[in-house]
């Protein structure tokens, strides 16, 4: 029965997928050929906007893992009192207190966050640079994104 059963499967999978109008190399290559020579149906972005997405979502993801996975013992976590880790951790040697938690103590990693922080914004600020009326400009000391509005 269990045969039976998997190669009438097999037949009624494979019927439609016989049927299906197969893609050749040619055809592939007469559909880029076209594309090429009419530059109306481009409709990619910018390349800054894919780039600018990486860096965001990249910096988004070293913030929060400088929050969660990588904490810092020099840092208080919530309303806990500095060096509140490093008292817990020396409590664990007294047999009463071998089985604290101390980890909840630790606090976020300040340069790591800020760091993504920074990160996420310039992706943030390529993404916005795709359109043609946004500039950056660097000069002694200071950055400046412009975007120009006309009326």
């Amino acid at each position: 029965m269990r045969v039976v059963t998997l190669v009438l499967a097999c037949v009624l999978a494979a019927g439609p997928a016989l049927a299906q109008d197969q893609p050749s190399i040619r055809k592939s290559m007469e559909h880029a050929a076209a594309a090429a020579a009419d530059p109306s149906t481009d409709t990619s972005r910018h390349p800054l906007f894919w780039s600018g997405l990486a860096l965001a979502v990249a910096g988004a993801t070293v913030a929060i893992l400088g929050t969660t996975a990588f904490k810092s013992e020099d840092t208080a976590s919530g309303n806990s009192p500095k060096g509140a880790f490093q008292g817990c951790e020396a409590l664990t040697s007294n047999p009463v207190y071998a089985a604290n938690q101390c980890g909840v103590l630790k606090g976020p990693n300040p340069p790591m966050v800020w760091s993504g922080v920074g990160i996420a914004a310039l992706g943030i600020t390529l993404m916005a640079l795709q359109r043609a009326h946004s500039s950056i400009e660097v000069g002694p000391g200071a950055v400046r994104v412009q975007h120009k509005v006309r009326f």
